[in-house]
């Protein structure tokens, strides 16, 4: 995650996010989240875990620099992270050494970079989602933050006493909840963690270190584009009241329904679009007039996957108190004949945005137990997932954040600019995003092949929605 801050005030080196400062908070908040200082083992049928060595600590990469550019001119690129001499994309998604042999996994990457002449600093963080997830992610960036501006009003002579928390990071708060059973789940998420893999049980019998080196080279060689776009609030809610319309009586439609219904949409066509082109080409065009029918591209249908946080789901008073890895995907498939060009409409996207409804609230206790209970009863089942996943292309992976607390890391120079992931490992991602207060509203990310990316932005329909949007190629 990539947090902007730009010196609007021109404070001085040492008051604007001193680097003694910022370095001493940080290791101060390992104290409140000790598996960050990890070990990545596995057991001898594959199944990862982390241990903590009081004894032998493995640190996390921790690094403050500069460069020679001005905060202006990476603003003006659109926070284009291409422009900074750190390639931070190396560092992020996917749980792996730097290094092509030896070395060991770090669960946190952070690499603060200042701009020239003290105009501004980037605070890039990356941490493992295996061991934490967005919601705990935000807690600890802030708790971060809050002992920074802790340690300002102590050096500054004024005396208050750091707020203390306690955080629980023991995984056995949501295993306790697996069920011994799978009645309640869905045939195509039963499918996709039964079905052999050789190449899961391959995945599963290296080491993690190879592993992350593995899912780290075929992350490289895809390649994808991020796009950024910016949809105002009153946007938003007045075309939830025009899709709230086509509702039936009774039935309230979230903003999250609806816009993980339009960002759907506009993926789904953008890569039925950009499979039409590769079709159109001379060599896939020569192949297809050899197959006939059956080199015809075909859209069997199109899988969602909704990210949901299980703590308000489950009977447990503790559970916004975990900070591990506490959220799931919930998989949906709309049949072709719901996502067609004329998908568009109101009355179209309400009926997305119902289905979108019915399987987010369906995710209750008892789901969340035996899709627990599944997931975790054989160690390839994680992997089984994640490559079945990747062979299918109409496919969108999506994750709505707007109530995390990201514009409220402050580090004692007032909150950030902007708040962005960086290019994520792989494509087919979607984040729902929080905008700045100050301008209000949501930013949507995209992380896709760089064709459909460019059908997206031709999109009308969504453009539409848009007042603005930074595009990186």
């Amino acid at each position: 995650m990539c947090y902007w801050y730009e010196n609007t005030a021109c404070d001085a080196w040492d008051t604007f996010m001193p680097p003694a400062i910022l370095e001493q908070a940080f290791y101060r908040t390992i104290v409140d989240y000790p598996n960050i200082a990890s070990h990545v083992k596995a057991d001898s049928d594959g199944r990862m875990f982390l241990e903590v060595d009081k004894d032998n600590l493995n640190m996390p990469v921790y690094s403050d620099t500069c460069c020679d550019l001005y905060y202006s001119a990476i603003r003006e690129s659109g926070y284009d992270l291409r422009k900074l001499p750190v390639n931070l994309s190396a560092e992020y998604g996917v749980p792996a050494p730097l290094g092509l042999v030896g070395g060991e996994i770090k669960q946190a990457y952070i690499r603060i970079i200042r701009f020239k002449d003290n105009s501004g600093v980037l605070v890039f963080a990356s941490i493992g989602h295996c061991l934490i997830d967005g919601y705990g992610f935000t807690h600890f960036m802030n708790r971060w933050a809050e002992i920074s501006r802790w340690l300002q009003k102590t050096q500054d002579s004024v005396q208050t006493q750091l707020p203390s928390y306690k955080y629980l990071h023991d995984r056995s708060i949501h295993a306790n909840y697996h069920l011994n059973q799978t009645t309640a789940l869905d045939s195509f998420t039963l499918d996709t963690v039964s079905s052999s893999s050789y190449v899961a049980s391959l995945f599963s019998w290296v080491s993690p270190e190879t592993r992350g080196r593995l899912f780290r080279a075929i992350s490289q060689v895809l390649g994808h584009s991020c796009c950024y776009f910016h949809i105002s609030a009153q946007t938003m809610e007045d075309l939830r009241k025009r899709v709230q319309a086509h509702a039936p009586k009774g039935t309230r439609l979230s903003i999250n329904d609806v816009i993980i219904a339009c960002i759907t949409v506009v993926v789904a066509l953008a890569k039925e679009r950009a499979s039409a082109d590769w079709w159109s080409r001379p060599v896939p065009a020569a192949i297809r007039s050899v197959l006939g029918k059956r080199g015809e591209p075909k859209l069997p249908g199109f899988l969602t996957c909704v990210a949901i946080n299980m703590r308000t789901r489950i009977n447990q008073p503790d559970a916004e108190r975990y900070m591990g890895s506490m959220v799931f995907g919930r998989s949906i498939v709309f049949p072709p004949n719901l996502i067609n060009k004329e998908s568009t409409d109101d009355r179209a996207l309400c009926a997305l945005a119902l289905r979108i409804h019915e399987e987010v609230e369906a995710t209750d206790e008892q789901y969340i137990g035996q899709l627990g209970y599944l997931m975790n009863r054989n160690p390839n089942n994680y992997l089984r997932q994640t490559f079945c996943y990747a062979k299918i292309r109409n496919k969108l992976i999506t994750s709505n954040q707007v109530k995390f607390a990201h514009y409220d890391v402050d580090f004692g120079a007032g909150i950030p600019t902007l708040v962005r992931h960086a290019p994520h490992a792989f494509a087919d991602i979607a984040y729902v995003m929080p905008a700045s207060p100050r301008t209000g509203g949501y930013e949507v990310e995209f992380n896709v092949a760089p064709d459909v990316a460019q059908h997206i932005v031709g999109s009308r329909d969504w453009m539409r929605l848009v007042d603005r949007h930074d595009l990186h190629l």
